[in-house]
């Protein structure tokens, strides 16, 4: 009885070793593969950096999409007067659109078919 018990504690003693042996081979793994995700989240963040950088965004904004700098007089703001029982933001939107719409250049046929016979001309 003796013997089957000491037989029973060593191989329990073993058993644990070794699962104490894998757990500290898993926790390895785990941390160098934190390792790696977290350099991955900084290469990300400074991949976000790079692609915000205002100068290649202007860049792009000229070569690609042909947009150019617009002068202080073609600017306007936007003011919302904000009411207490008016907290959806679609009115907001409306309201907006609004007041961008009354900004805009108008155009009628006459406007419209001068325009039409110098773009005819141009081809």
């Amino acid at each position: 009885m003796i013997v089957g018990s000491i037989i029973l504690l060593a191989c329990l003693h073993v058993w644990q070793r070794v699962y104490v042996m894998g757990l500290v081979k898993d926790v390895s793994v785990l941390e160098k593969e934190n390792k790696n995700l977290k350099d991955l989240v900084k290469k990300a963040n400074m991949e976000v950096i790079e692609l915000s950088r205002l100068s290649r965004i202007e860049k792009m904004a000229k070569e690609d999409l042909g947009l150019t700098r617009t002068s202080s007089e073609n600017l306007f703001t936007l003011n919302i007067d904000r009411e207490e029982n008016n907290s959806e933001g679609f009115e907001d939107v409306v309201t907006s659109l609004k007041k961008i719409a009354d900004n805009l250049p108008v155009l009628n046929e006459t406007r419209a078919a001068t325009s039409s016979i110098f773009e005819s001309d141009e081809e």
